[in-house]
């Protein structure tokens, strides 16, 4: 095995001469950051390799550290795709002597699978990063493109993440004691590939806003959502009420305001939390308005008065009146289509003047837009029952401020083991470590690049060693 130390200043030499380089031969300084960024991955996949190599080293030398297992074969190589790029090391192959399995314990240690090709840690980069962009794009993230992966990868490492639909709330040190607590309800429509459109559902719960008008945000707002086809819509309900039980004093909420279009599932989302009342979404009713009412403003400022005070009745009079105006058979469904609307919906529009002090709208048309849309529906694009229900419930999963890496990387534990090398090992690069911190006089005489006839390289190195001298010294 190379000597860390030497390795690592190797690396640290050849990228100061592209520095050197940049300086004397007007190289651009986006060449120069490639440059850079090569050498640097370079230098992370040697100390990678360097510490397998070290960990396999422990494992064939102690055979405490493998019991039942014996040497089988030495220098079996393997690549894997690291996020320093492909990265080369050998290990050994061992037998178990009992069961005459054979294994590669050093490819364990570090959680590598047989046939794995991609480490968990890119694999987890990569996922992230498909929350935002197409799996191709995902694929080929590399600045430097020395390497990509398939679009289809990124697709399945996106589909093995494993977000449980009955997910636990989020542990608060006190419940929260708030008069209201607001839901806004909606769903995305998404291109299938091979049927009607999916309609991944989002709930948000929030507090209230704040802000000016024009820059209105949600009050400590979290979100849910997935696609909860049918009975797995009673899975997101119990999401939301777990949440709202163990972050607030519901004892002490007066009102919980559920807002929405009025589909089905959201009037059974108001019916599953306790003491919550409907309200019905403003941004659904102008439509049905001007679909009863067409061109003729009079009646349509007769509706929308019946509308604001709650008037049943008035509001009657006025459809009735819309539908004798009606000239065509088109026109009168219309107008009878608006009428049960509101008839379905008078719940919630009579909720518009008993919480109009208290109701601070809704927004979940927008929300909806900002977080399911960019990378599902505003796109041509069509998706699969799997993927636009990983995607989606990714895509709440980063709204509301959580790592997708590390969710995905938690369900990997055998990547998170920590990794056992011999105890020489550390003590010698320590000792390396401390040996070389005194770099003037440990590598004055001992860098080839001191004698070289680069006059700018051995000037920058004697400024740096210089520096580092009286860094020590002090």
């Amino acid at each position: 095995m190379e000597d860390t130390i030497q390795l690592v200043w190797t690396r640290f030499l050849r990228i100061w001469e592209h520095v050197v380089d940049a300086l004397e031969k007007g190289t651009g300084f986006q060449e120069l950051q490639s440059k850079l960024r090569e050498e640097l991955d370079g230098l992370g996949r040697d100390i990678l390799r360097s510490v397998i190599e070290a960990a396999d080293q422990e494992l064939r030398e102690n055979s405490s550290a493998r019991r039942g297992w014996v040497v089988d074969q030495r220098g079996h190589e393997k690549e894997l795709l690291t996020v320093f790029g492909p990265m080369r090391y050998s290990r050994t192959y061992f037998k178990h002597k009992a069961s005459r399995a054979r294994a590669y314990l050093a490819d364990r240690m570090i959680g590598i699978t047989p046939h794995q090709r991609i480490d968990a840690g890119l694999k987890a980069e990569l996922v992230e990063r498909a929350t935002d962009q197409s799996y191709q794009k995902s694929g080929a993230w590399c600045e430097v493109k020395s390497w990509r992966v398939s679009g289809q990868t990124v697709m399945k490492a996106v589909h093995s993440v494993e977000l449980s639909k009955r997910r636990r709330a989020p542990a608060v040190a006190a419940r929260r004691c708030v008069p209201y607590l607001f839901i806004q309800a909606d769903e995305d429509h998404v291109s299938n590939q091979r049927g009607p459109r999916w309609q991944p559902r989002l709930v948000t719960v929030h507090e209230g806003t704040e802000g000016p008008p024009e820059r209105r945000r949600l009050i400590r707002p979290r979100r849910f959502g997935g696609l909860y086809q049918g009975a797995e819509a009673e899975q997101l309900y119990e999401q939301v009420w777990n949440y709202l039980d163990a972050t607030y004093d519901l004892e002490q909420v007066q009102v919980i305001l559920v807002s929405g279009d009025g589909a089905p599932w959201i009037r059974r989302l108001c019916e599953y939390l306790p003491g919550a009342q409907f309200v019905l979404d403003r941004f659904h009713a102008p439509k049905y308005v001007t679909e009863a009412t067409g061109a003729r403003h009079g009646l349509a400022a007769e509706l929308w008065k019946a509308l604001h005070e709650a008037d049943r009745s008035r509001m009657r009079q006025v459809m009735a009146q819309a539908l004798a105006c009606a000239e065509t058979a088109t026109q009168r469904e219309r107008v009878v289509e608006s009428r049960n609307y509101f008839e379905r919906q008078w719940d919630g529009i009579r909720a518009w003047k008993r919480y109009k002090d208290v109701w601070p709208g809704c927004s979940a048309e927008g929300d909806v837009s900002h977080v399911y849309a960019p990378r599902m529906s505003s796109r041509p694009m069509a998706w699969g029952r799997e993927g636009v229900d990983h995607m989606s419930r990714l895509r709440v999963m980063c709204a509301n401020g959580e790592s997708v890496n590390e969710a995905y990387l938690s369900q990997h534990g055998e990547a998170l083991r920590p990794i056992r090398v011999a105890r020489a090992y550390i003590h010698r690069v320590r000792s390396q470590i401390t040996e070389n911190r005194d770099l003037p006089a440990v590598l004055r005489g001992s860098l080839p690049a001191m004698a070289s006839s680069n006059c700018a390289l051995r000037r920058l190195l004697k400024s740096i060693l210089d520096k580092n001298r009286l860094a020590t010294a002090g």
